[in-house]
């Protein structure tokens, strides 16, 4: 090799040494202009080398990534990449490069207190689409699953009644593996943040996905806590002009069990939490809720108990059997836990259920949801006959407090009468045994509170003498 082109190598060479040591990456065209082949080119951390058709390098960001593919435009490069240590590895970078799944937009990014947000877009087909909108405090508002049918297409709208109030929020989607944040602005912008993990549970060595979004060009402060509030990891995250970020945390050498993500700006705060290395379990679930009659808006407190560090589903029915909320969750070293279930306004009044399985075992429990406006309702315990000596549980809601009700048990040629013991939600419940000595096979029971009145009935089979 001759000395000039020797020289000229080495110049180049140490000029991109001292800049990539010094911190400072030049752009694509400018390290091509400096003699780096395309494959070569060196990008920031979190973009993609790519090489677009007409033999340039760029660097793209990872959500433009699938758009530059679906183009044909541009391909990938595999390039050494730096993890959330910032040790560099020779690896691909490890992100989903395939087709975004979730694709909804807002008709607007901020709407007047009192609208209705409006919401388009594509999900997996045939895939029910759990939805939640969070306020900026990280409070769930909203929640609701939609059923997506085979075309794929979403389209559903979030009324602003008096319950919201102006501010930043954030509409978070999941459907099985995938997720997708659309922050909306109720009023005048402010300086929220607000941060979605791909996925809750992680298993061993894997990577965190997270989406970060706050103010324009503002620095996040991020940091992994693990049960025990010990810092596991500290970094600072800096966001678009557009206020955003997407961020790898790398997991090797985690433990088992959960951890908190909590990103900082100024004032503001948001936590997040996920399990590393939980598997599923074998014992029974025993649950319980912390009380038996909820009003519409109010939270259920469920508490339960099963095997230790163990992933759990937890699935919130309305009377009619929609699933109001799925949530992913875990127990402790114990066995034990519990969650804050939200009874969403707007919904059903009746008897909601909770299901919770370990993907082993499933248990079930079940509450009573009232509203203001008190519906008189009458039941009995079960639909088949019942038998002589038998005891009915009688039952019901809707009571007022004004006047004084009363059940009757009547049958042709019998009348039976109990005051029922009223409880201060207006809800009743009483054992009544069913004469032995023979009688009427058919019962009608009737509850009377004041002008209003309901009614069911029973059947009952007598022994041959």
């Amino acid at each position: 090799m001759k000395p000039v082109f020797v020289f000229l190598f080495l110049v180049l060479f140490v000029s991109l040494l001292s800049s990539t040591a010094l911190g400072v990456i030049d752009s694509p065209r400018k390290q091509m202009v400096n003699g780096v082949p395309a494959e070569e080119v060196i990008c920031k951390n979190e973009l993609q080398l790519m090489i677009r058709s007409n033999g340039d390098a760029i660097c793209a960001k990872l959500l433009s990534v699938e758009k530059w593919i679906s183009s044909k435009n541009a391909v990938v490069i595999e390039t050494a990449i730096k993890d959330s240590d910032n040790h560099s590895k020779e690896e691909q970078m490890d992100v989903d490069i395939s087709p975004e799944k979730i694709l909804v937009k807002s008709a607007r990014d901020t709407y007047a207190l009192g609208t209705s947000m409006a919401f388009t877009g594509e999900a997996i087909p045939n895939t029910d689409l759990e939805i939640s909108l969070e306020d900026s405090k990280g409070d769930i508002v909203y929640v609701d699953i939609l059923e997506v049918d085979d075309s794929g297409h979403v389209q559903f709208e979030i009324a602003t009644d008096d319950t919201f109030t102006k501010g930043a929020y954030f509409l978070i989607l999941k459907q099985e593996e995938d997720s997708e944040i659309v922050p909306i602005q109720i009023g005048e912008a402010s300086g929220d943040i607000a941060a979605v993990i791909e996925k809750f549970h992680y298993d061993f060595n894997s990577k965190a996905s997270v989406e970060i979004f706050g103010p324009s060009s503002a620095d996040i402060s991020l940091a992994v806590f693990d049960s025990r509030n010990d810092v596991r990891f500290e970094e600072t995250i800096p966001l678009d002009s557009a206020g955003y970020a997407e961020y790898l945390i790398d997991l090797s050498g985690y433990k088992k069990g959960n951890y908190y993500l909590v990103l900082k700006h100024a004032s503001e705060e948001t936590i997040e939490e996920f399990t590393v290395g939980l598997g599923v379990g074998i014992d029974p679930i025993e649950i319980i809720t912390d009380d038996n009659y909820y009003n519409l808006g109010e939270t259920v407190f469920l508490i339960g108990e099963s095997s230790d560090m163990t992933q759990i589903l937890i699935k919130l029915f309305d009377p009619t059997g929609e699933i109001i909320d799925v949530v992913e969750y875990y127990t402790d070293r114990d066995g034990k836990f519990s969650y804050p279930l939200e009874i969403p306004l707007g919904k059903q009044s009746g008897l909601w259920t909770v299901k919770v399985s370990n993907g082993e075992r499933i248990s079930e429990v079940t509450f009573e949801v009232v509203t203001d406006d008190k519906i008189l309702t009458i039941q009995v315990d079960k639909d088949e006959p019942y038998i002589q000596g038998e005891f009915v549980i009688i039952s019901g809601t809707g009571i007022t407090s004004e006047s004084q009700a009363l059940i009757q048990i009547k049958s042709v040629d019998e009348l039976y009468e109990i005051i029922p013991k009223v409880t201060k939600e207006g809800t009743f419940s009483e054992a009544w045994q069913i004469p032995d000595t023979g009688g009427s096979e058919s019962y009608t029971v009737v509850i009377v509170d004041g002008d209003d009145k309901a009614t069911t009935g029973f059947q009952v089979t007598y022994y041959a003498s």
